[in-house]
């Protein structure tokens, strides 16, 4: 079985943009490892399957990903698509960020396979988030999607080999 890394990442502190956090204690829950408090990223106690959550993706976070043969990303968000809970195979992609800390996607996933020197099959998993008001909790459009979200994660996890989707 391939090692799996979860990331979820958003800003608890941005109601919906914290969406992530509960995928990821959710999931958590449910694979048997204690939900982090808000404070703990979760990066401290890597596991052989494990999910994370921090603020967002940056280089520094590609060594931590980079042993990974799988990798889950999960956030929340504000595109035009209509679905709650999107998900699609990422390729990719070079492109400089805007921001130097912060990296798309893609960009975060050529950077893990630059870092590791190797392919990674990797994921993203997105609920659409209503409310990004500086407030802590979700919105109860998003809230309903939580689950569904874990779902999705647990079969792209445990079922989805490399070539899949």
């Amino acid at each position: 079985m391939q090692r799996t890394l979860v990331i979820g990442y958003g800003n608890l502190d941005r109601g919906d943009d914290g969406a992530a956090f509960h995928v990821v204690n959710r999931l958590r829950e449910r694979l048997g490892h204690r939900p982090l408090p808000e404070d703990d990223s979760g990066l401290e106690t890597l596991e052989a399957e494990t999910a994370v959550f921090v603020p967002q993706l940056t280089p520094e976070l590609a060594v931590d990903a980079a042993p990974y043969q799988r990798l889950v990303l999960v956030d929340a968000h504000v595109t035009a698509e209509v679905r709650p809970v999107v998900y699609l195979r990422l390729q990719p992609e070079y492109r400089l960020p805007v921001v130097s800390h912060v990296l798309s996607p893609a960009m975060f996933l050529w950077l893990v396979q630059a870092v590791s020197g190797r392919a990674c099959t990797a994921f993203l998993v997105s609920l659409r988030g209503h409310c990004f008001a500086l407030q802590r909790g979700l919105s109860p459009e998003t809230s309903v999607w939580v689950n569904p979200a874990v779902d999705r994660v647990l079969k792209l996890i445990d079922t989805a080999p490399a070539q899949r989707m």
